[in-house]
């Protein structure tokens, strides 16, 4: 079969799907038309005719094709903003593997169009309302360029938006939501047993266009039930990410607290998502589930951190190493502690951390913090060897060591174990493992309240006590 035979038959195949009205459309000649000589319907029958003949005989590319050609509809086909064919595309023999790859890549570029004109329904997790919302397109409409313009709805409000695809089949949506404008991206793997495929938006907050927001979204083909199914984006890490970190300047004295409610917020989605696994998929997976709910205390923890509640500390050592940091970056301060003295204590454990922490603490007088610790013993006439080796051993680094019995006053303060700064400002704190507190736990506190209370016990103590 001839070359220009075949190509025929390729543009009748891939482009028209054999469709023989549409093939004849676009290759006839209106300009022979001639009214009042046949009828409409007999020259588009005739013109039918004729290129049946082409398509089923092997012949080559025709005079009258040649002439006709510019006149045809097919010659006026764009990609790329120049003509898909032209007459030597037709007139060549030898091209036809070239032929039929630009039909392809232009086939592909329109059946992309096609196939994401399906996907009709977007889905955005709105954090205001904590709820997924649904927008719909109802209308699409030629644009600018290779721009779309849609037109969406939700709740019988009309939103307008533009819609473009690109050669590497990534989806730019741009729509405006009240005083909102999202920029969602997609990627359109084609896959034809797909029904939704998921996405990323970027925006800014109404209330505060300084703070951009992304979140993932969900073009999909049709409606779902965000009830009862779990969509990709739900389940898939975070819904939404808010850098509210542009609000925040690291040179200014004073941070605000609501920053980090918005954090708790999220990590309390964290929380809710944990649980819905547990009860919908590992229920019987204790791997799992273990995880998922020793993931409740560290959410607990920053809900009472961003409400600047009480929150409780399970790491003594990593909570102490980090008051010696946090007194070397003050200095010149006191630091008071209280600790009962036996040899499970920090200061006798030889891992290479436990004794970085106990070099940093024997050295803060080189940073100007005068610190003084009370060591609560059983009986002073009692104490071991290497206690008493371990208490001179503090002495020697400028540190103030005392001992107190604890009798005496254990049932006069609130706490054994405690230590704390006192500068009067909000960098104020005391860490302590509370008596009456059945909890293995410390506590850290910083309401002025709580903080008098202990200060007025280590005055108990101290007065009690005497120099080692």
């Amino acid at each position: 079969m001839d070359g220009f035979t075949q190509k025929l038959r390729l543009i009748y195949t891939k482009l028209f799907h054999e469709d023989m009205d549409k093939f004849t459309e676009e290759f006839i000649d209106n300009n022979k038309f001639k009214k009042g000589e046949q009828s409409r319907k007999e020259f588009v029958l005739n013109r039918k005719t004729v290129l049946r003949r082409w398509l089923n005989k092997e012949i080559k590319c025709t005079r009258d094709f040649q002439k006709s050609f510019n006149n045809y509809k097919i010659s006026r086909y764009q990609f790329h903003g120049t003509a898909l064919f032209s007459l030597d595309d037709f007139r060549q023999s030898n091209n036809l593997e070239a032929f039929e790859e630009k039909i392809d890549h232009y086939l592909q570029y329109k059946r992309e169009v096609y196939v994401n004109k399906e996907y009709k329904h977007i889905y955005i997790f709105c954090i205001e309302k904590k709820e997924i919302l649904l927008y719909s397109i109802v209308k699409w409409e030629k644009g600018q360029g290779e721009e779309v313009v849609i037109t969406l709805e939700k709740d019988s409000t009309f939103y307008k938006g533009t819609f473009s695809l690109r050669e590497d089949s990534n989806i730019f949506i741009s729509m405006k939501i009240e005083r909102t404008t999202l920029y969602l991206l997609f990627h359109d793997n084609h896959d034809s047993s797909s029904r939704y495929i998921v996405g990323t938006s970027m925006g800014y907050h109404a209330r505060d266009n300084k703070v951009p927001i992304s979140q993932k979204v969900v073009f999909s083909k049709e409606k779902l039930d965000t009830k009862e199914i779990e969509l990709t984006f739900i389940l898939n890490e975070t819904e939404t990410i808010s850098a509210i970190e542009n609000r925040l300047n690291l040179h200014s004295k004073e941070l605000k607290i609501n920053h980090f409610v918005k954090y708790a917020n999220k990590f309390r989605r964290y929380h809710n998502l944990f649980n819905r696994l547990i009860r919908k998929k590992y229920h019987q997976h204790f791997y799992y589930r273990l995880a998922f709910r020793e993931f409740y205390s560290f959410y607990r923890l920053f809900e009472h951190f961003s409400k600047k509640e009480t929150y409780y500390i399970l790491d003594y050592q990593r909570a102490f190493f980090e008051a010696i940091k946090t007194v070397e970056s003050i200095e010149d301060i006191p630091l008071f502690i209280v600790m009962e003295l036996n040899e499970e204590s920090l200061f006798f454990a030889n891992s290479d951390k436990e004794l970085e922490i106990k070099n940093r603490f024997f050295n803060l007088s080189t940073y100007g913090v005068k610190s003084t610790i009370i060591f609560i013993v059983e009986e002073l006439s009692a104490l071991s060897k290497p206690c008493k080796e371990l208490l001179h051993e503090i002495k020697e680094h400028n540190i103030e060591v005392k001992v107190v019995e604890k009798e005496k006053i254990i049932h006069k303060v609130n706490s054994l174990d405690f230590f704390f700064i006192h500068l009067g400002d909000e960098r104020d704190f005391v860490l302590a493992d509370p008596i009456r507190d059945n909890k293995d736990v410390f506590k850290l506190f910083i309401n002025e309240v709580t903080l008098d209370e202990y200060r007025s016990d280590y005055r108990k103590i101290d007065g009690e006590s005497e120099l080692f």
